[in-house]
């Protein structure tokens, strides 16, 4: 059997439960399938889940390891743009306009927990690994 999800865009309340540890086993099994085939993440969640300041130092390494493992997409014009159309249509906070925007410009889904803010965005494919229910 193949990954449960393969290519996404990881949000970054997923990688805060991670690291938390409070994703449920499948969240977590889905998740490493994530990992293991190749997901990305969002220049914001980068800046999120670092600049979070209750970081011990531990934490912080554990978190900084953990980004080693996806690529990070930068934020550049198509982005942008989808960020801005994201922004006038719909309402939706910067950072995660910027989320969904990017993954939409990859054309992959959404990993997330948060489904509530982002089903706004109804082009953007989302999978929410504690349900393991794809949304689109």
């Amino acid at each position: 059997m193949g990954p449960l999800v393969s290519g996404c865009v990881i949000d970054t309340n997923i990688l805060i439960y991670h690291l938390a540890g409070v994703l449920t086993d499948q969240a977590e099994v889905t998740l490493a399938d994530a990992l293991e085939s190749g997901s990305y993440i969002s220049i914001i969640t980068r800046i999120e889940l670092l600049g979070w300041r209750k970081h011990s130092s531990d934490s912080l390494k554990a978190a900084e390891k953990l980004l080693q493992s996806v690529s990070e997409i930068p934020l550049h014009e198509e982005i942008i743009q989808l960020c801005i159309s994201f922004r006038q249509n719909y309402p939706i906070k910067l950072p995660d306009a910027i989320i969904a925007a990017t993954a939409q410009h990859i054309k992959v889904p959404l990993m997330t927990r948060n489904m509530a803010d982002f089903e706004r965005v109804p082009e953007l494919k989302m999978v929410d690994p504690f349900s393991q229910i794809a949304h689109q």
